[in-house]
C-alpha cells in the first residue's frame, strides 16, 4: 500500500532535521507525526499516544494567534503543561488555513536555513492537505441556525434536514473578552465537539436532549481552552417536544445567557430559576436606563437618600409581605421593621398594602439591578 504523502513529506522532513514534526489541523488537534527524535516532551508524547493534545495545550497554543499567522512563529515553552518550545508554521492554501507544521525546536537552535526548509515543506503539503479541509459552511450547522431563528419557512425546511430529537434542550454559549476571534471559534468547536451545533461571531447554540451537567462540563473545557484569554458563560432553555419548538428553548437560552452574563454574574443560567428576570431581560439593553424605571421607586429613592428604607421595602417584598422573615433577613426587630414601612407610606404616600404597588415597587427594584 503505497503511503501517504503527506506522512511521507512529514518523516523525511524530520529526519532531515533530526527534530520530531508534527502537522495538526487548525484545532491543534494531531493529523501527522514523525517518529521521536529525542526532543520530545511529555505533550508530544500524550498527544501521540492519544492522538488528541490535552485542552489546556491546545489553549496554550491557540492564544499565541496562531490562526491569523502567515509565516513561521515560535510557541513559547510552558512549564507548567511539561511542555517545551515549538516552531509552528501555519499551513494555507489560497489563503485559508488549512493546518498547523510544528517542529521542537526547545533551546531555540533551528537556523535559518532549516526554517526555509520547513517552509517548503508546507507550501508543499498545503495542496494534498486541501481536499480534506472541509470547504463552505457545514450544511448541518446551518440547518441549526436555521433552526433556531425568526423565520418560519427556514425552520420547516431545517427539520428535513436533521435528525429527530423526542425532546431537545438548547444551550447557548457566548464568550466575553478580547481573545482572538479564531482561538475563540476554536475553542468553542472543541468543547462542542460531537454534538448538533452551530458556532457563530462568539457565540455558539447546541441541541442536547439531556442537559444535566452538560453546560457545567462544557465551561469547564472552555476554560482550559482559553488559556486566561476569554471567558465563557451559558445559558439554559427549557426542554421542549421535538425540534420543531426547539426555537422557542433557543430564545430561553438566550435570555438565559444574557441573564448570566450580567445580572446574575453566574457561569450557567437556566431559563426556569430566571424569576422575573425572564420578563425583564426582554426589554432591549438600549431601554435600560433609569429611564425606564416606575416612578413608585424613583418617590422611595428620593425620599430616602441612605437606602435604609429602599432596602427594607426590597427585603419585605422579597419575603411576600412577611414581617418576622423580613425582619430576620435585615437582622433587626420586627418593631423596627415596621416602623420603618410607616415611614415609607409617611413620606412617599406610597400603600404597601396594595397589590398593584407592591408589584410596580417589586419589578422596578429587580430592574434597578440591571442598571448598577
Amino acid at each position: 500500500m503505497a503511503q501517504d504523502p503527506i506522512q511521507t513529506a512529514v518523516d523525511r522532513l524530520a529526519a532531515r532535521l533530526r527534530r520530531s514534526v508534527v502537522i495538526n489541523d487548525p484545532g491543534v488537534h494531531l493529523l501527522y507525526a514523525s517518529a521521536h527524535y529525542g526532543d520530545e516532551d511529555p505533550v508530544r508524547i500524550r498527544a501521540v499516544l492519544q492522538r488528541e493534545a490535552d485542552a489546556k495545550v491546545i489553549g496554550h497554543v491557540l492564544a499565541q494567534g496562531v490562526a491569523t499567522w502567515t509565516s513561521a512563529g515560535i510557541i513559547p515553552p510552558n512549564p507548567g503543561l511539561q511542555m517545551h518550545a515549538r516552531v509552528c508554521l501555519p499551513v494555507r492554501w489560497q489563503g485559508d488555513l488549512l493546518g498547523l507544521l510544528m517542529v521542537m525546536d526547545a533551546d531555540g537552535s533551528l537556523t535559518t536555513r532549516e526554517l526555509a526548509v520547513i517552509t517548503a515543506v508546507a507550501e508543499q503539503v498545503a495542496p494534498l492537505l486541501a481536499p480534506r479541509s472541509p470547504g463552505g459552511p457545514d450544511p448541518a450547522e446551518q440547518a441549526v441556525l436555521d433552526l433556531v431563528g425568526d423565520d418560519p419557512l427556514q425552520r420547516r425546511r431545517a427539520l428535513a434536514e436533521l435528525p429527530a430529537m423526542p425532546e431537545v434542550t438548547v444551550i447557548e454559549f457566548g464568550v466575553t473578552g478580547g481573545a482572538a476571534a479564531g482561538h475563540v471559534e476554536t475553542a468553542l468547536r472543541t468543547a462542542l465537539s460531537g454534538r448538533l451545533c452551530a458556532v457563530r461571531d462568539g457565540v455558539a447554540v447546541v441541541l442536547v436532549d439531556d442537559p444535566r451537567g452538560y453546560a457545567d462540563r462544557v465551561l469547564h473545557r472552555i476554560r482550559d481552552l482559553s488559556a486566561g484569554r476569554f471567558d465563557c458563560t451559558a445559558g439554559v432553555g427549557g426542554a421542549v417536544s421535538g425540534l420543531e419548538h426547539a426555537f422557542e428553548s433557543a430564545a430561553q437560552a438566550r435570555l438565559a445567557r444574557r441573564a448570566a452574563a450580567t445580572v446574575l454574574e453566574v457561569p450557567v443560567a437556566a431559563w426556569a430559576e430566571l424569576g422575573p428576570w425572564a420578563i425583564l431581560l426582554r426589554i432591549p439593553p438600549g431601554e435600560l436606563s433609569e429611564a425606564a424605571l416606575p416612578d413608585e421607586l424613583r418617590r422611595l429613592r428620593e425620599a430616602d437618600p441612605g437606602g435604609v428604607l429602599t432596602r427594607t421595602v426590597r427585603a419585605y417584598l422579597d419575603r411576600a409581605g412577611n414581617g418576622p422573615a423580613a425582619a430576620a433577613t435585615l437582622h433587626i426587630h420586627r418593631t423596627t421593621l415596621y416602623y420603618r414601612l410607616r415611614q415609607v407610606r409617611e413620606l412617599t404616600g406610597l400603600d404597601l398594602d396594595d397589590g398593584r404597588t407592591r408589584l410596580i415597587l417589586h419589578l422596578g427594584l429587580v430592574l434597578a439591578e440591571a442598571l448598577t
